[in-house]
Formats: structure tokens, sequence, C-alpha cells
């Protein structure tokens, strides 16, 4: 039986407390069920997750599962290796269990960096078949130089941090570390002792992500959803710990911090969703310039053995132990030099460097961007050098131009391609079809080290950009961005100018993102500066600034504006996106009256205008509107 076979053959790895790793690349998909079928016939009870709809649970769904404690995790990634959950539910298995990859029959340079690294561990085996992997089972037993003893629990670094705790119960504490190293454990045994005259809230991304803390913490401690927590003005104001801060918007993060008592906020560093580091850093910066915290972190693993093999083949495979703070140079750049790459093309350290800088840019990198850098061929890279070290990065995405038969479907709200934000984004919410046939090349991020900051190579990175797409024949480039500050001030002082800012904040930012873009062809730079010239208009329409509609209204913007309100009659945008262009032709036509001045104030309600306008539901009000607004478009066309 293979039960039995496995069991033996993992026995060394319980004593050891090292996790075991398959990871199976089959030729065929013949291959791909065979080992699918062997799998559920002989594991005992396994997290399992697919990218099908399959066995298992959904794989976007692994953030579910990051509370537990498991055996045996498959991961079935029939059309794409999500890196992200790889990284993730990897760390939910312990010592002497057994983590079972099934990848893509197709192969990628990223799968191929797994294997790679997986056939220089000799803790993971890889086969492309059933047959082959027993094979290897029998021929490759496993063998550790020492069985390292079982930890005290607490450890001695857990009781440090415990006794902080306690000693400070006025400060905000900040426990940061990577998977598998207790902190969880940490802060429910801290919680247990604490003398708090009724249960402390707690919180977290989800209920299941914080079932070690609440077991450990017992009736001393009470679950409330962070939402929740800023919702109700009740609770504000009481003691709070806070756990996997990094899977909650930093700017939730922050409000919560100011609505409440937080005496402990810990967070996973690396190898969590990815994005530990970058979130640390900026997450740091903030809480040391308004509270005074004390910083803990927890570096040896507790979960399975310092030595384990499978961590160190998740860290170099997923570049998951990069350091920002201390593998470049502090010396100022001499001589730059750039490079367009793909990612595939890099050695191993231009690549550690390049994902190094990535992730410092921005907080919600993760594992999946090096997977989609090395396997999308519409993703580039510009490198720029100082002597051997990267300096500075761009991540470029080529998008467009959108097949024709879909461009009438996209602007009408009815399709979305995966991808194409640019063009997608200005052909529904500015009715822009010739944005869906333009190449336009897509600045998804611009880093620089810490140390070279305010040396202009962002700028001078972006000019080779501009020369470069050029010479490449690319219509327009463009970026994409959550509007603060420090990123505005950056991209004013850029030749890109702003076409498009959105009227919401994004749930995960706390900020509006803005769309800047250049024309690269006379075309396209026509049509950019219209649409820049249409925004900065609206702009000051928003934050009621006076608006010279005669001096301003040349025929572009006012087409523009006509093509908007009638993508909102043809019911494709909402009231909020075509209010401006609908109050702009008016103006303009002088038709600014009665009911239509309430209506096309930027700043009114919805459930205002639900109400005047006699609606049930905003549905219902955008249906009237639709009908006046093609009215109003018949009258001024006379």
């Amino acid at each position: 039986m293979f039960e039995q076979r496995l069991e033996q053959w993992l026995v060394p790895f319980k004593t050891a407390r090292q996790r075991a790793v398959f990871v199976f690349t089959p030729q065929s998909q013949q291959q791909r069920n065979e080992i699918l079928a062997q799998l559920g016939a002989a594991l005992p009870s396994p997290l399992w997750l697919s990218d099908t709809s399959g066995t298992g649970a959904k794989m976007h769904r692994y953030r579910d599962y990051l509370g537990l404690t498991t055996t045996h995790v498959v991961l079935d990634f029939e059309h794409l290796i999500h890196a992200d959950a790889l990284a993730a539910l990897a760390g939910t298995v312990n010592g002497g269990g057994c983590l079972w990859l099934v990848l893509p029959v197709q192969t990628s340079p990223f799968q191929q960096r797994l294997v790679a690294h997986a056939a220089a561990n000799a803790s993971v085996l890889s086969a492309d078949n059933w047959t082959a992997m027993l094979t290897a089972i029998e021929q490759r037993p496993p063998q550790f130089a020492n069985s390292p003893p079982l930890p005290n629990r607490p450890s001695s670094a857990q009781q440090v941090v415990i006794d902080a705790l306690l000693d400070a119960p006025n400060k905000t504490h900040v426990l940061l570390a990577d998977r598998g190293r207790g902190k969880s454990t940490t802060l429910g045994l801290a919680i247990k002792q604490a003398q708090f005259h009724q249960p402390i809230l707690v919180t977290g991304p989800r209920p299941s992500a914080l079932t070690t803390l609440l077991k450990e913490a017992g009736a001393t401690a009470t679950f409330r959803a962070w939402d929740r927590l800023l919702r109700e003005v009740s609770y504000h104001g009481q003691p709070l710990v806070i756990d996997e801060a990094a899977a909650i918007p930093l700017h939730c993060l922050q409000e919560l911090l100011v609505k409440f008592r937080v005496w402990a906020v810990a967070t996973t560093v690396d190898g969590y969703e990815g994005c530990g580091q970058g979130f640390a850093l900026r997450f740091m910066a903030w809480l040391n310039s308004h509270f005074d915290v004390c910083e803990h972190r927890l570096h040896e693993p507790l979960r399975w053995s310092p030595e384990d093999g499978c961590e160190t083949w998740l860290n170099d495979a997923l570049l998951l132990s990069t350091n920002t703070t201390t593998q470049h140079s502090s010396q100022k750049h001499q001589e730059l030099k750039f490079e367009f790459c793909h990612a595939s093309e890099l050695d191993e350290d231009d690549l550690s460097q390049t994902m190094t800088l990535l992730l410092e840019a921005h907080y919600q990198s993760s594992p999946n961007d090096l997977r989609l850098l090395l396997d999308d061929p519409a993703q580039h890279l510009l490198l720029a050098r100082s002597t051997a070290e990267v300096v500075g990065v761009i991540w470029l995405a080529t998008e467009g131009p959108i097949a024709s038969e879909l461009q009438e479907l996209i602007m009408a709200g009815k399709r979305r391609l995966k991808g194409h934000l640019l063009p997608q984004a200005l052909g529904f919410y500015r009715q822009q079809s010739a944005c869906l046939k333009w190449t336009w090349w897509r600045i998804t991020r611009i880093a620089v080290t810490q140390t070279q900051r305010r040396s202009l190579i962002g700028s001078k990175m972006l000019d080779v950009v501009i020369s470069h797409a050029q010479q490449r024949a690319v219509d327009a480039l463009g970026t994409s961005f959550g509007v603060t500050p420090e990123v505005l001030n950056f991209w004013q002082q850029s030749p890109l100018q702003e076409i498009r800012r959105g009227l919401k904040k994004n749930a995960a930012s706390g900020t509006v993102s803005a769309i800047w873009g250049l024309g690269l062809t006379p075309e396209a730079e026509m049509h950019i500066q219209a649409l820049a010239s249409l925004q900065h208009i609206e702009q000051a329409w928003v934050h009621g600034m006076p608006v010279d509609v005669s001096a301003s209204a040349h025929a572009e913007i006012l087409n523009i504006c006509s093509t908007i309100l009638d993508g909102f009659c043809q019911a494709a945008l909402p009231f909020s996106d075509a209010r401006f262009a609908w109050w702009m032709l008016a103006a303009q036509h002088d038709k600014l009256s009665g009911q239509l001045v309430e209506l096309l104030q930027p700043n009114t309600p919805i459930a205002t205008l639900v109400e005047a306008y006699r609606a049930a539901s905003r549905a219902e009000l955008e249906q009237k509107l639709r009908v006046e607004a093609h009215a109003f478009l018949l009258s001024i066309s006379d």
C-alpha cells in the first residue's frame, strides 16, 4: 500500500521536523489525471485546492485556509501556477507534513524555475508521472544530519516578546515574523496573561486567519471584523490586537490605530502573500511617526525545523528572502547604463535585485509578480545599472490594440479583457474608440533603491522609455496609480499628463486612481492632449473652481463630452461618470436652468436625486436620466 510506504518514508521528516515536497510535472493530461486520482485515493483528508472546477476548493480562495495547521496540502495547478497560494499554503504545513504540487502540462519559464530549484533541494522530489515518483521515493531515502529538539512552549524568544508586551501595556507593540515562527501563539499567550478588565478585542483579515491566536487566548479575547470595528463608534477607544495586518488595507489599518488603543500589531514579513516586506517598510515609517512603538521580531521557525528544506526551496525559487535595506550600496551612482530586457533573460543576481526593488516600491507586490514577469511576453523591464548594481527598474506592460470586434462591447461595458487596463479604461469611461486601436506601453511600476532616490534616476529612466517606445512605433505611453502627494509630485514633473481620475476610492489603497498618458504619434498626441484638457477642466469643476467654458471648450473637448453623454444614454456609463460631460454641454449651450442645475452639481448626492426624481432606486433614477439626457442631446443637435 502506498500509504504505508509513504508513512515509513516520512519518519525521518517527522523526526527532523522538516516538510517534504512532491512536485509533479506531467507531460500529458492522461498523466495528470492519473496523478490526481492516485493522490485522491492515497492521502488522508488533505487540504486540496484546484484552479479548475474539479476536486477541492477554489485556488483563489486560498486565504480562507491560512489559519490552519495541516499535514497534507495538494495544489492542483492545471492552467496556471498561483505563486501567492503556493507561498501562503506551504506555510500551513507542519514539520513532517507534505506539500504536493501538480503542475500544468504546458511548461513556462516560471515553472522551469520551480523545478530547477527543486532538483537542487534534497527535501523536494520531482517526477513527471506517478510511477516515477514511487521510484524516486524508493531510491532517495531521506537523510538528515541531526534531529533538532522540540522547541519549548513558549520558546525563549516568544517569552521575551510576551514579557515586553506585559511590561509596557500602554505602548504599541509590533511583532514581525515569517510564517511558522509562532507570532499568533505569542500574541494569544500574552493576551491570556494580561490583566484586562474585559475580553480584549482582536481583529484580522478573517476569523480563520486568527484560529491559533483565539485558541491560545481563550475567553480573554473576542474577535470582531475590522470593518465592523471602524463602523461602530461604541467600540472606539477600546484595547485592540491586530493579527495578519499586511492583509488589511493600509489606510484601514491606520484608521484602526487612530480610533483604538492598539496594544499589539502582528504581521508576516515574507512568504505570506509576498507583500510583507514592502508593507513593513511603509507601515513602520508611518507608525513610528505617530505612536510610541516597540518593535519585536521572531526569527527561528517553530512549526518546522530551522533546517527545513521546503523553506529554502521557496525562498530561493520565489525570491522571498531578499533584504531591501542591506543589499544596495549607499554610494551615489557614477555612470548609469540602461538595459531593456525580459525577466526571463536575467541571471539570478540581476533577477533578485530587480524583484527586491519592485517589492520595495509597492507593498502589494507578491510572488505572482515574479511569475507574470517571467511568463508573459507582454511584460518588459528597463534596468538602470551603476557598475554591476541594479539601482532602478521600470516595469512596462504592452497593452492593445484591442480586436475590432471587441471594441464596441468594451465601450458598452459588456466585455473586459484581462490586462489592457489603459485602452479599456479610456475606451469605456471616456468612450474613446481611438484609444482601443493603439499600442500602449503601461508603466506598471518605477522603483529606485532607497539610497539613490532624489538622484533623478526615475526621470532619466522615463526619458529612455519614451525614446525607446518611439523607436518601437508605440502609439502612447501611460500609467495608472493611486493618487498620493508623493506619487503625484513625481508624475507632475514628467512629460505625461493626467487624462482621467476615478471618482471612488480604491478599497485596498484608500486612494482614487488616476491615469496619465503621453501621445507618441500625431494622432495619439492630439487625442491625449484633448483628454488632458478635459480632465483639467473637470477637476476644476469637481473642486468648485470657476470654469471659463467659452475659452476652454474647443471642438475636441465638446466632442468628447457628447460621446460620453451618448455612452450614458446607451446604458453603458453610470451617471456619475457622465455628469460633468452633461454639465459642460449644458453650460456651452446656455441650458443650465431649472432642475438641471441641481442635477449637474458635482456634489449633489445620488440619494437626493433619487428623491427629487421620485425614483424607487438608483437604477430607476438612471433610467429616467438616460431618457432626459437623450432628449437633451437632440435639443442641442438641432
